[in-house]
């Protein structure tokens, strides 16, 4: 059973981590979003699909409770790898752009005129932009071990934006297409080292901030942020990049997907999902369904600081515990999480929290204090 518990643990994260954390909003229909993976803010309402070998449709969710409102079939089109979707005025962009084995040639994206998608008939016929890299010249198929796969895709003015999910280096590569219809050589444009892999993009609606996603080795959720990119430059990684947010979502839900309304000018709304994973160890097996999640942050001052030092005087005794423990300095607020992210408790202005009634395990306390948070795993006995 130990060594059981020492997987486990290696799995959701031993160490102190700062977060800016999404609030779980709600799950998504299963088994029919279990797989979601891309996200757009349109018309008040969600669209999100499903990624590899699901049906080439968009899905309408309503924003708050999740529910499908609206299925759109793409009738001329096949999901080999959806994986993510973008808009313009006129026009909805949906990436088939995944290539876990780096050997796909057949990478295209779907435009879809707005007037169609919006159509009574829930059908839509799309326009195919094709496109292969122009600096790729090795196809040998190498699952989860090539430099080829991608996730994010965004419109930039003329331009659609794929950001790579580089399974080999951890980091991540822009290339550029143009938004015409036919066969076009995608140009690497920029580059960064994101010390994990992105899953997700999305542009202000200014295009002066973009928005990236990811999971890095350990599986810890992160999002980045990049703004003051210089004008008229595809090289995005040019402009100011945050530091890394961790554990945007708790861990073990696998980030996949940003999509944003914009409340405010600065004020921006996020939303985020995951897909359905299970994580089995032995006899332990948990599951973290495909949910969605929002944040709101302030643009105008998030996205101007650097992420705060963790607060690592913060001790949180004993641990584990049997039905209480207490902290080193009374926090602004702590909200103890399960392993599945729903709340346990939610306190304020407290150096002490009664826990007796909680079953045996593992779980997760998010600390405010000093306008810093961080993340500590606690556990019961």
């Amino acid at each position: 059973m130990k060594k059981i518990l020492s997987i486990l643990f290696l799995f959701i994260g031993l160490s102190t981590i700062q977060s800016q954390t999404a609030a779980n909003l709600t799950n998504l229909q299963t088994p029919i979003l279990d797989e979601t993976s891309g996200l757009l803010f349109y018309n008040n309402n969600i669209i999100t699909f499903n990624d590899s070998g699901g049906d080439a449709n968009l899905y309408e969710i309503n924003s708050t409770t999740g529910n499908i409102l609206r299925t759109v079939s793409i009738t001329n089109a096949t999901n080999v790898d959806w994986e993510d979707i973008t808009q313009d005025a006129s026009f909805i962009y949906i990436g088939d752009i995944g290539n876990n084995n780096g050997n796909r040639t057949d990478l295209k994206v779907y435009k879809i005129s707005k007037t169609d998608y919006d159509g009574p008939d829930n059908t839509a016929l799309a326009e195919i932009i094709s496109y292969s890299y122009a600096n790729q010249s090795d196809f040998t198929s190498s699952p989860n071990n090539n430099n080829w796969d991608a996730e994010g895709l965004i419109s930039y003015g003329d331009n659609l934006l794929i950001f790579s999910k580089n399974w080999v280096n951890n980091m991540v590569n822009v290339y550029s297409i143009p938004k015409t219809n036919g066969s076009h050589s995608a140009v690497l444009e920029s580059s960064y080292n994101t010390n994990g892999l992105i899953t997700g993009a999305e542009t202000s609606y200014d295009e002066n901030i973009i928005y990236l996603t990811g999971y890095s080795s350990t599986q810890a959720p992160f999002m980045y942020t990049i703004h003051n990119i210089p004008t008229s430059s595809l090289d995005v990684f040019s402009g100011i990049v945050s530091q890394k947010n961790s554990n945007i979502v708790p861990l073990g839900n696998q980030v996949e997907a940003i999509a944003l309304f914009e409340i405010t000018p600065t004020k921006h709304r996020l939303y985020i999902s995951n897909e359905k994973f299970t994580f089995s160890s032995g006899p332990i097996s948990i599951t973290f369904p495909a949910k969605l999640w929002v944040i709101e942050i302030n643009a105008a001052t998030l996205l101007d600081i650097a992420d705060n030092i963790v607060d690592n005087s913060i001790i949180l005794y004993p641990n584990p515990f049997d039905e209480s423990f207490k902290l080193s300095k009374i926090v602004d607020e702590i909200v103890v999480f399960d392993l599945f992210g729903r709340i346990i408790t939610k306190q304020y202005f407290v150096d002490e929290i009664s826990l007796e009634n909680l079953s045996r395990g593992s779980y997760f306390a998010h600390i405010k204090i000093n306008n810093t948070q961080l993340v500590k795993q606690i556990i019961k006995k």
